[in-house]
């Protein structure tokens, strides 16, 4: 019987994973489509999810080694496992607060590469090193340099809070990859990785061919684990940690091996970049059977730090982040100059995934969603300072409560549902007013795995929410908080009652002033004009009205213009 393999966390470096049996996803078929092909590749993708271990596999390949391969489908193919000179280079260690800083790292990087090569560099600028050694290299061996560039952004997105050192980072980085551009003759295969992706003429403006392999359907499982992957790697940690449950008493609910596998996948499946199939992240699931316990584990190391310093600096507010419709491939671009594209910056990240795609005449439009519970949890506590003691399985199953008292028009129920989920969070967290209770209801309705869409802009102005059912059903939100004197007696009691009647009357009145809903009409969808009230922690109202058809509405003004 084969040894079980160990688990990886931790582990980027092909040739210890390998040497010492850990669980590694061949991905070779579809890296031999890869190192088959001749323009250079650049490939985004979140912290933690592979990207650098995925390098080490190529750089490997790319070296002859194949030995290390024994046993992957690669080893029986018909490759030329012909070694070539390889530059394998990661900006990750080279962060920096100023533009000098970081060209003393970058060149100190390239003159180790340089030693271990037995050549020597002149004094100059990093682009001037970086282009001496790959011609050094290709007259040294007499063979075209691969060269593999991981985390090609990281000096630029530890800046995303200060625009003029990001620019600056930006310009140092862009002489360098010049390089690329002066040595098409000396070098070879070219794949370049990291987490944002910069529009082409902010930093390889000199690259010819640059082929991006981001949204590239071929490529959507390179890194992470498919479903396929994870029964096949995981079957002996799975068995194992399902006994050790049984045993300590933990997670009472899961007894069986399918139990197991449904929870974990609802932590850390559904990354998708094309729509249509999925990986969960592999930092997670490793680090999940490594502590024997769900968490949060992405948030903790593989999440960038950028997106909690924005919202501390008050640059974006929690609000923008649940508005988060769909992106198309020209949309998926950031430019630091003007200000930050956040669907794509959110996207790019790893807080947002590909829920489906839709494809047009004019090209293909990417609906965005949360990818699964431990993403949703890590929003959580971005938006209300949570500690982990919050259950985002419990918050899940509320809000697909909650979600159905909404789609079915329960207000009695939606009451009990609400208040069910406000127990969960602790009195510190309340601020009492209307932008706290919409955070709550969006928060609620993430949860349930809904799309939804806050602060809308329409022709009439903004709308606090809406909301489109499974059913195609829409429903225009306005949510009004209304400050309530203490119910002290019956006739306290009957006041409090006519003062939610009454945000509930102004809400239905804006509504219907503003037009909020005339956007969604015509689309053949039933339109509920929906009133949602708040009066302190425990008071709250929900309403609806059915919208006029369109048809009719268009009808009458045509006959009154006649």
């Amino acid at each position: 019987m084969d040894t079980p393999q160990k688990l990886s966390l931790g582990y980027a470096d092909f040739e210890k994973i390998r040497r010492q049996n850990r669980i590694f996803a061949d991905k070779t078929p579809i890296i031999y489509q890869l190192i088959t092909e001749e323009t250079p590749f650049f490939l985004s993708r979140p912290r933690r999810f592979g990207k650098t271990l995925l390098v080490s596999v190529l750089t490997a390949i790319l070296e002859g080694r194949k030995d290390l391969f024994k046993g992957l489908w690669i080893y029986d193919q018909e490759y030329d496992w012909t070694p070539h000179p390889v530059i394998s280079l990661s900006l990750a260690g080279l962060e920096s607060d100023t533009s000098k800083d970081l060209e003393k790292r970058l060149n100190y990087a390239l003159r180790l590469i340089a030693r271990k090569e037995d050549i020597k560099l002149d004094p100059g600028a990093p682009g001037d090193l970086f282009l001496a050694l790959i011609q050094e290299l290709n007259i040294k061996y007499g063979e075209r340099v691969a060269i593999l560039i991981d985390e090609y952004d990281a000096p630029i997105i530890e800046h995303f809070n200060d625009t003029d050192i990001a620019i600056k980072m930006r310009k140092t980085l862009k002489n360098f990859y010049a390089a690329l551009k002066k040595c098409e003759k000396e070098r070879g295969f070219v794949f370049i990785t990291g987490v944002s992706k910069f529009a082409k003429t902010s930093l390889f403006s000199g690259v010819n061919n640059l082929t991006d392999l981001t949204l590239n359907e071929k490529y959507a499982n390179i890194v992470g684990f498919t479903i396929e992957e994870f029964d096949s790697l995981f079957k002996e940690h799975m068995e194992k940690t399902l006994n050790f449950f049984i045993a300590e008493k933990r997670y009472e609910k899961l007894r069986s091996i399918a139990d197991l596998k449904k929870r974990i996948l609802d932590w850390y499946d559904g990354y998708s970049w094309d729509g249509k199939s999925s990986v969960l992240n592999p930092w997670a699931v490793l680090s999940f059977f490594f502590n024997q316990k769900f968490g949060n584990f992405w948030l903790d190391t593989g999440s960038p730090t950028f997106l909690e310093n924005m919202i501390k600096s008050g640059k974006i507010s929690i609000s923008d982040i649940f508005n988060k419709n769909f992106l198309t491939e020209d949309m998926n671009i950031i430019n630091i100059d003007d200000r930050l594209n956040l669907k794509a910056l959110l996207f790019q990240s790893g807080y947002l995934t590909i829920a489906r795609t839709e494809y047009l005449d004019k090209g293909i439009q990417y609906f965005l969603n949360f990818p699964n519970l431990e993403v949703r949890a890590s929003i959580a506590k971005l938006s209300f300072s949570l500690s982990d003691s919050i259950d985002p399985l419990l918050l899940a199953k509320q809000g697909k409560a909650l979600l159905e008292t909404l789609i079915n028009r329960d207000s009695n129920g939606f009451q009990l549902v609400f208040k069910s989920i406000i127990a969960n969070f602790s009195h510190r967290v309340f601020t009492y007013n209307e932008s706290f209770y919409s955070m709550m209801f969006t928060l609620a309705i993430t949860f349930s795995g809904q799309l939804c869409e806050p602060q809308r802009e329409v022709e009439g102005g903004v709308m606090d929410l809406h909301l489109r059912s499974r059913h195609g059903d829409d429903f225009v939100i306005e949510i009004k908080y209304a400050p309530l004197p203490p119910a002290k007696d019956d006739n306290s009691k009957i006041k409090i009652q006519e003062l939610m009647e009454k945000a509930r009357d102004i809400a239905f009145e804006q509504i219907e002033q503003k037009r909020y809903y005339f956007c969604f009409q015509g689309g053949g969808n039933k339109i509920y004009k929906t009133a949602l009230i708040f009066g302190g922690r425990s008071e709250i109202l929900i309403d609806f009205q059915e919208a006029r058809n369109w048809r009719l509405e268009w009808d009458e003004s045509l006959n009154t213009a006649w």
